[in-house]
């Protein structure tokens, strides 16, 4: 029976507490080593749902300075984007959404390659919403031998302030 690549190549780290705590197999008496370390199909989910969890979370920037106290900027106390419910899109600079999605994914998901990481618009008829934003989500995820490519797509809604990640969108080839 042929293996699959990712399972030759298993990363280095193991995932995060929250996956490490959670029993996927309640029924099996013990479980290999093997078994608590994801493919790259399932990392990949991993790093979905946390992305989620990170983008629809409000973090501080408008009440802490960050020039007077950068490594509270930088902390988990400041954990998500800041707050864009309540505008319109023509009243936001598509670069700075931009900015604030990837600072807060190169400070908080470190399993996607900074230097890697573009995030764009999608733009055409599918993309054009009353104040929502639909773009995509492209990088490099850490892994073992070598990196593995990161696609999503994303719709963020400003009225309601909240991130959709497409589950039926290509996340990595």
């Amino acid at each position: 029976m042929a293996r699959h690549p990712d399972d030759l190549h298993r990363p280095a780290y193991l995932p995060s507490l929250l996956d490490r705590l959670q029993d996927d197999a309640p029924h099996a008496r013990h479980e290999t080593p093997s078994a608590y370390a994801p493919n790259g199909e399932g990392m990949r989910r991993i790093i979905r749902r946390d992305l989620a969890l990170l983008l629809n979370s409000t973090n501080l920037d408008g009440e802490l300075d960050a020039a007077r106290y950068p490594q509270a900027a930088a902390s988990v106390v400041n954990y998500g984007v800041p707050p864009l419910s309540g505008s319109y899109l023509s009243d936001r600079n598509w670069e700075t959404i931009e900015k604030l999605v990837k600072t807060a994914i190169v400070r908080f998901e470190p399993r996607l390659l900074p230097e890697s990481l573009a995030i764009r618009p999608v733009v055409g008829r599918e993309a054009a919403s009353y104040n929502k934003l639909m773009f995509e989500i492209r990088g490099l995820m850490q892994w073992s031998p070598y990196p593995l490519e990161f696609l999503i797509q994303s719709t963020f809604d400003i009225e309601t302030n909240q991130v959709t990640l497409d589950p039926g969108a290509r996340i990595g080839h």
